[in-house]
């Protein structure tokens, strides 16, 4: 989880201004976290609590309506419907603020269970489903299984079965699932580091926050997140939330 929160905090301000510079700081004045770790602090919230991911959603980001980023437009209308209904979405979101339950929950069928009750109380579109899914399941696989890469190469490909050959111009604003998560998948397999990953990530362009929030939710179950770094995210997260990010820490042992 904290993978995904400082992916997000990384890609932050290229997100309307992409970068081409390979060196590009990570820590550096401007960056924060956005509406992708509210939305999955929240996520963490709900597993926490016991309750909806829904209601959790509900709570946390009516809590904190003016992220960095901005929420989506289907989104902020469904935090403000007085009955909120899932709005067939396959965007991204779904997939950045899953990654709380890939570390939570110990049996494989159970994250799956869990990915998808999370997304579908808003993206329900079949891409939505899938991507949350898919983002999950790599977090829970490369927890335990981090140096089998073969294995999930062979995982991702049951998603997405042209993962591998994926090309999209992402100088273009791009936010679907279907787009977001191979191009994670792929900086994942091709990185041999958190920070090279995502470096290379961030420098494909596009939603820059997003991408760096499901490739750093994967790469942080690969290989842990420099502590650093992680410290440099932890100070830019508001007090409110940062209880309960503590208390998921330490309920459920993260490390990345």
């Amino acid at each position: 989880m904290i993978g995904a929160l400082t992916g997000d905090y990384i890609g932050s301000i290229y997100e309307f201004n992409n970068t081409s510079d390979a060196n590009f700081p990570l820590i550096e004045t401007g960056k924060e976290i956005t509406d992708d770790s509210i939305c999955t602090i929240a996520v963490a919230d709900a597993i926490l609590r016991g309750v909806s991911y829904e209601e959790a959603l509900h709570d946390v980001c009516l809590r904190h309506l003016h992220p960095m980023g901005a929420y989506g437009s289907g989104f902020l209308y469904w935090l403000h419907s007085r009955d909120p209904k899932p709005y067939n979405s396959c965007g991204n979101g779904s997939a950045m603020r899953v990654s709380p339950v890939g570390w939570a929950f110990e049996k494989e069928e159970t994250v799956l269970v869990e990915a998808e009750k999370s997304a579908v109380c808003t993206h329900n579109h079949p891409e939505g489903v899938k991507g949350a899914k898919a983002t999950a399941h790599a977090v829970w696989f490369l927890r335990h299984y981090k140096n089998d890469m073969e294995g999930f190469k062979r995982l991702m490909s049951e998603y997405y079965p042209d993962w591998e050959s994926f090309e999209k111009d992402f100088t273009l604003f791009n936010a679907l699932c279907q787009n977001t998560v191979p191009l994670c998948i792929q900086e994942v397999v091709r990185g041999n580091s958190y920070e090279e990953t995502l470096r290379n990530t961030v420098l494909r362009g596009g939603d820059t926050d997003t991408n760096g929030a499901v490739a750093g939710a994967m790469a942080g179950a690969r290989w842990g997140v420099p502590s650093d770094l992680w410290q440099a995210v932890y100070r830019t997260i508001d007090e409110d939330l940062k209880s309960i990010v503590a208390e998921f820490l330490r309920k459920y042992n993260v490390v990345g």
